[in-house]
């Protein structure tokens, strides 16, 4: 499959071609009614286009909510696997993204072709332009991640990653959270990734840096009951926004001095993910070492001796 190449491409530059292989297949073929395959949303939608030889083959498209639509292989080429090659690359192209969940609408004669892809039924069957479908999807692993990946989302997968930062550490782990998001942080997997780094070696070095004590302690936190547990090797300090109002307003986790997982704020735009670089870890461990001389201990954190 070494000779066939399926990349992003534009609708602009590409429309023609795109509506070419689409027509033929979804128009002629199954008699789907023009006006219902030329829809308004293929000026925001991703396009993919399967080619071999510079002669185009297939093609396919992804919403921005994630919704996996016109896949179509021409007639006369199938049968040689090209629709699962398209269809892993949208998939992966998806994961680099940091999408969370891919979805779409499947004729139900090509259910198992999804099936076999990963996707799962949900709904009840229905109609579309009169063919009988069935709604699937997939839920994204990024559990293991080795690739950069943009647009990271948050919660997810940011918590997914920064369990593989937690995991592959050998000796330093930084946090940097305003109050220690549970939907990120509060997790058993994580707590044993730290456990385990902690006990790996004496001079394993674990630090968390947080904005407000308050919910950690008042809502109860498992990395706050490790900390207690562990207090020589992982500790937490809290920095007073009062003092530094120019704090970060960001989320992140550092893995030694080459992996890094980012979000600009908790719950809004964008961040990335970047497991195997010390030129973009390295701004982010000066600038929490820098904080973290700043950041104090706060006694509600301390593990109270009666």
């Amino acid at each position: 499959m070494s000779d066939y190449i399926v990349e992003e491409v534009s609708w602009n530059l590409h429309r023609e071609t795109l509506l070419s292989i689409r027509g033929k297949v979804f128009i002629e073929e199954q008699n789907v009614p023009e006006e219902i395959e030329r829809d308004d949303k293929d000026d925001t939608a991703t396009h993919f286009l399967l080619t071999h030889n510079t002669v185009a083959l297939a093609c396919g498209r992804m919403l921005p909510d994630g919704k996996v639509g016109r896949l179509a292989v021409l007639k006369e080429h199938r049968g040689k696997g090209l629709g699962r090659l398209l269809l892993n690359y949208i998939i992966n192209h998806a994961r680099l993204q940091g999408m969370n969940r891919l979805y779409l609408h499947a004729q139900a004669h090509a259910a198992n072709f999804y099936l076999d892809a990963g996707f799962f039924h949900f709904g009840e069957p229905f109609e579309e332009a009169g063919i009988p479908h069935v709604a699937m999807d997939l839920e994204i692993d990024y559990s293991g991640a080795k690739e950069f990946i943009t647009h990271v989302g948050y919660p997810q997968p940011f918590a997914t990653l920064a369990l593989a930062l937690a995991q592959t550490a050998r000796r330093d782990l930084r946090i940097y959270s305003a109050v220690l998001d549970p939907d990120v942080f509060d997790s058993a997997e994580l707590n044993s990734a730290i456990t385990t780094l902690a006990r790996r070696s004496r001079h394993s070095n674990i630090r968390l840096l947080i904005n407000d004590a308050r919910p950690v302690v008042e809502n109860g936190h498992r990395l706050l009951t490790l900390s207690r547990r562990l207090s020589t090797i992982m500790k937490i300090r809290v920095l007073d926004v009062d003092e530094h109002p120019d704090l970060p307003d960001a989320t992140y986790v550092v893995r030694d001095d080459n992996g890094v997982v980012y979000k600009p704020d908790e719950r809004g735009s964008n961040g990335f993910y970047e497991p195997d670089s010390r030129a973009s870890a390295k701004r982010f461990v000066e600038q929490f070492d820098k904080l973290w001389h700043w950041g104090e201990v706060n006694p509600r954190l301390q593990l109270l001796r009666l």
